[in-house]
């Protein structure tokens, strides 16, 4: 668990492991850890997980560099409520990381606090924007948390423990995203922009009420085959959403990337 003083690392852990939360503040001196058990049931995988919540302040470079060794993965958390933590991420912790262990780790990035924040802000959503150029620099993902609702706790350390044992999630990442397979079915299609909005925009919780909302304006029934029109019509209104949060330029890369994939629906 790396990041700056305060962004909630010792919060989120606490959450995951023993399932509490509290609003007060005590800095971690030196490092502390827990342990958790991880059930992959579906890949027959038991993960005995080491769970190392380092001190955050910057200047403590031994105490953190003798923490990281032996690592085989990290969250990088940011505060949502202090944009300067997300700088952190990469001018201080990566760099660490690498020094300590070469090639950095396999690493999943956290925007904490989302608790704290109006998901709507037009500050958040250029905050947003830099977090996907962030996960897409690095190919791996980011999500939205909090250690006080446990929004995406648990989808966190289970993707990162995966990736530890060089295992991909269920979920989609980005280098592989746009290139399905030829003669897709429409399902497939529908499977893959839900999981391209996951990336994203950084988690399930957000991107949920999005796609109940766009869905029936699409004329999409998730019980039902959704024809090639009403997948053109959800990439235009997805567009519509990411426009507010990407501004232009981004809203129109993954629209035609999501054009791309319709070419190779099946007929």
């Amino acid at each position: 668990m790396l990041g700056d003083g305060a962004v909630g690392k010792t919060s989120l852990v606490k959450r995951y492991v023993d399932q509490t939360f509290s609003d007060s503040y005590i800095a971690t001196i030196g490092a502390n850890f827990k342990k958790k058990i991880i059930n992959y049931d579906d890949r027959g995988i038991t993960l005995k997980m080491l769970i190392g919540d380092l001190i955050g302040q910057q200047g403590y470079q031994q105490t953190q560099k003798a923490n990281m060794r032996g690592a085989k993965g990290a969250l990088i958390l940011c505060d949502l409520t202090r944009p300067e933590t997300r700088e952190s991420i990469e001018s201080y912790w990566i760099p660490l990381l690498k020094e300590v262990l070469g090639d950095a780790p396999s690493m999943i990035f956290l925007a904490n606090k989302s608790d704290l924040v109006d998901m709507e802000d037009e500050e958040l959503k250029s905050y947003r924007s830099e977090l996907l150029s962030l996960s897409e620099k690095y190919n791996t993902k980011f999500f939205f948390t909090s250690a006080k609702t446990g929004d995406n706790v648990e989808h966190s350390f289970f993707d990162l423990g995966l990736l530890s044992l060089n295992q991909e999630p269920a979920t989609y990442h980005s280098d592989e995203l746009y290139h399905a397979k030829e003669d897709i079915s429409s399902v497939e299609v529908l499977d893959l922009f839900k999981a391209q909005l996951y990336l994203e925009l950084g988690g399930e919780e957000f991107v949920n009420p999005i796609l109940q909302a766009q869905l029936p304006r699409a004329g999409i029934d998730v019980n039902n085959v959704p024809t090639v029109a009403q997948l053109e019509e959800l990439n235009e209104r997805i567009k519509e959403v990411e426009l507010d949060f990407l501004g232009e330029k981004g809203a129109n890369k993954y629209y035609f990337k999501r054009k791309s994939i319709l070419t190779k629906l099946k007929g």
